[in-house]
């Protein structure tokens, strides 16, 4: 393993542990196994290692949701389940991108969000296939619905992990979808109309 990748992953558990403001980069070192100031060959700092993280959570969400399917339900399982596996297996990473993100420099913070706006649209997209017959803000209001809710995963103790969150999530998120889509178009009010 190389010696970025040991600081990275030394550095995403101690970020998923404490947070990116409770950790330095002599801790970071510690956790490593080198010096604090050895990091510095390697980033520039805490705020390169986060900004490398949310990177390869990106990277590693497309890799696992980079398949396209005739079918748009079909689409959208493979975009739920490929994101619930990744938030399930990478917990740590996952958990820092969710959560510490939002702490990235302002440059890295526009490269991130960039990418994630990506992300948010294909899934958008795939909802907007899904129930055509729905708003476009409801499909973006339903895709964050459901990356909160296959999201929240990283924030679940350990044993509510263990029956199988991502299969449930994939039923829930798919199930709740369907449901919109065999509601007639007159059924949909909004809150207190």
């Amino acid at each position: 393993m190389s010696r970025d990748v040991q600081i990275l992953r030394a550095a995403a558990k101690l970020f998923a542990d404490r947070g990116f403001a409770g950790v330095g980069v002599d801790e970071i070192g510690k956790e490593a196994g080198v010096t604090g100031p050895a990091i510095y060959r390697h980033f520039s700092g805490k705020d390169e290692i986060l900004a490398t993280l949310c990177d390869d959570a990106l990277d590693q969400l497309v890799s696992l949701t980079n398949k396209d399917f005739e079918d748009a339900w079909d689409q959208l399982s493979h975009l739920v389940a490929g994101h619930g596996s990744f938030v399930v297996s990478h917990g740590s990473l996952a958990g820092v991108w969710i959560r510490e993100g939002r702490l990235l420099s302002d440059a890295s913070r526009l490269h991130v969000y960039r990418r994630q706006r990506a992300y948010i649209q294909r899934w958008s997209t795939t909802i907007a296939r899904c129930l055509p017959h729905h708003a476009e803000d409801e499909h973006l209001t339903l895709t964050f619905a459901a990356l909160g809710m296959l999201n929240s995963i990283a924030t679940w103790p350990p044993a509510a992990r263990r029956a199988d969150p991502v299969g449930l999530l994939l039923r829930s998120v798919l199930d709740g979808l369907r449901g919109l889509s065999r509601e007639p178009a007159q059924a949909r009010t909004k809150p207190g109309a």
